[in-house]
């Protein structure tokens, strides 16, 4: 078994996204797509039965043929378990399914070819989508416990992969739809990064190159994710398109994600993304002692590996009836606009929490940290039980001051914090805070000079315009 310096190491830089290959022209039409709808009524149906070995060639078989018979096809696994070494499907058009959660359940072959991958400078994802208009649902994949591959490294990367373009291959237009729902996902924190890792597949960390980012659709609800070491679910390096995680009915579960000590990492993740819409809803985030955060937003534009793309537009994040329990883990989440530094004239990032709810306990970290951002909106969230911080807001040197932002109608009277309710460090100014029973447990590390305004305003009305630009801001 290979030694667990070497395997994280390698896995470190699974998601550092670099490489050099000739970008497709892209319609302009393809950027912002609505999410598609389901496949027609007319299926053409490929089923695959497991067989207790290596169920890889049936797989790919039925996945040829129902390229071959067109859009709308259905690859259909029937109830069992099957077998997997690493397998790529291209421009699929069609839907994949099973027969239910915990009754299809797709794990690994004893051996995975992790070095042939390796070698084309692919990351080490079990079951790769590239392009097209692919629906999955209602299966489990799963690894075992153990080192999943005798070769250079004993884990992988990813479950499922999500990608417009790949160190071999770049798809059609540039551009996957993907609606992934009913999948439950479950890994171990010995040999496998992430669940869902969507983007780009390359794997390379030259800083000679700039890799393009791509368009993506990507649509994930009623899936959970358990005891992955980076990421439940990543979605990285889209310039374009609506990214939809959990419904107000159809939400996601994750438990037990990302590994603290880490420098990046989260349940469910969000980086280097432009000009997109960010949705996050109905979802339940468990972060016990040991891991990161609930959810980690990153806007940096990474320019020594990255293609550099205007931001036209606003990207976009609501973040509305969460759920998260934080027992002693860093955060529920943490938003991160580090893009302001490298295009201070760009628009920043647009982000409103409102109505999540943060069960603390176990003097857990934050509820909330914010780092970089303008004008962000924290309103109508609650809080219970203990932890260290409500809400922690930032602004690092030399990054730009954390400005502007508003916190209305937050409940934090149900919780006991041992540093600060609310902090303000030293780099922010003019946020405004009315209601939430605050008190004196704010710690203004600006010492006035911020010129934050808080008052003891009792206010329940989400649209009081309280500061104009702030809300013309959402």
């Amino acid at each position: 078994m290979k030694t667990l310096v070497r395997r994280l190491f390698i896995m470190a830089f699974a998601s550092l996204p670099v490489a050099c290959s000739e970008s497709l022209q892209v319609d302009e039409k393809m950027a912002g797509m609505e999410l598609k709808s389901a496949p027609g009524d007319e299926e053409m149906v490929f089923t695959v039965y497991p067989t207790g070995d290596d169920d890889t060639p049936n797989l790919k078989q039925a996945f040829d043929d129902a390229i071959v018979a067109g859009s709308g096809s259905v690859v259909q696994l029937a109830e069992g378990i099957y077998h997997l070494n690493f397998i790529e499907i291209r421009e699929f058009f069609g839907t994949f399914r099973g027969a239910g959660k915990g009754k299809t359940v797709i794990t690994t072959v004893p051996d995975l070819s992790v070095d042939a991958l390796l070698s084309q400078s692919l990351h080490t994802i079990l079951i790769v989508f590239v392009g097209g208009n692919v629906h999955i649902s209602d299966m489990t994949i799963k690894t075992p416990p153990g080192p999943l591959s005798t070769g250079s490294i004993s884990g992988i990367d990813g479950l499922l992969g999500i990608f417009a373009r790949t160190f071999q291959y770049t798809s059609e237009n540039e551009y996957i739809n993907a609606v992934i729902n009913h999948v439950e996902f479950i890994g171990n924190r010995d040999n496998t990064n992430k669940g869902i890792h969507a983007g780009y597949d390359i794997l390379d960390n030259r800083t000679d190159v700039r890799w393009p980012l791509s368009f993506m659709d990507i649509s994930i609800t009623n899936c959970s994710f358990d005891n992955f070491i980076n990421f439940g679910a990543l979605v990285e390096l889209v310039k374009g398109g609506k990214i939809v995680a959990g419904t107000k009915q159809n939400g996601n579960i994750f438990r037990n994600n990302s590994t603290l000590g880490w420098s990046t990492g989260g349940s469910l993740g969000f980086w280097c993304n432009v000009n997109v819409d960010i949705t996050v809803e109905g979802n339940t985030f468990f972060v016990p002692p040991g891991t990161r955060y609930g959810i980690e937003l990153f806007s940096s534009p990474i320019p020594r590996y990255l293609e550099q793309v205007a931001q036209t537009k606003g990207t976009v994040c609501n973040i509305e009836q969460n759920e998260f329990y934080n027992s002693g883990g860093f955060g529920g989440m943490i938003i991160n606009d580090r893009r302001r530094y490298f295009y201070p004239e760009d628009l920043p990032l647009v982000v409103q929490v409102k109505n999540n709810r943060f069960n603390l306990s176990n003097d857990a970290n934050s509820g909330i940290t914010c780092n970089n951002t303008y004008g962000m909106i924290i309103r109508n969230n609650r809080f219970d039980g203990n932890g260290q911080y409500g809400v922690r807001i930032w602004g690092d040197s030399p990054y730009p001051y954390n400005e502007n932002g508003l916190m209305l109608g937050n409940n934090f009277s149900n919780t006991s914090f041992s540093v600060a309710s609310v902090l303000f460090e030293a780099r922010t100014k003019n946020w405004t805070i009315v209601g939430g029973n605050l008190g004196e447990s704010v710690w203004d590390k600006t010492l006035g000079a911020g010129n934050h305004i808080i008052t003891g305003m009792n206010v329940n009305v989400s649209d009081v315009p309280l500061g104009q630009t702030i809300v013309d801001n959402f």
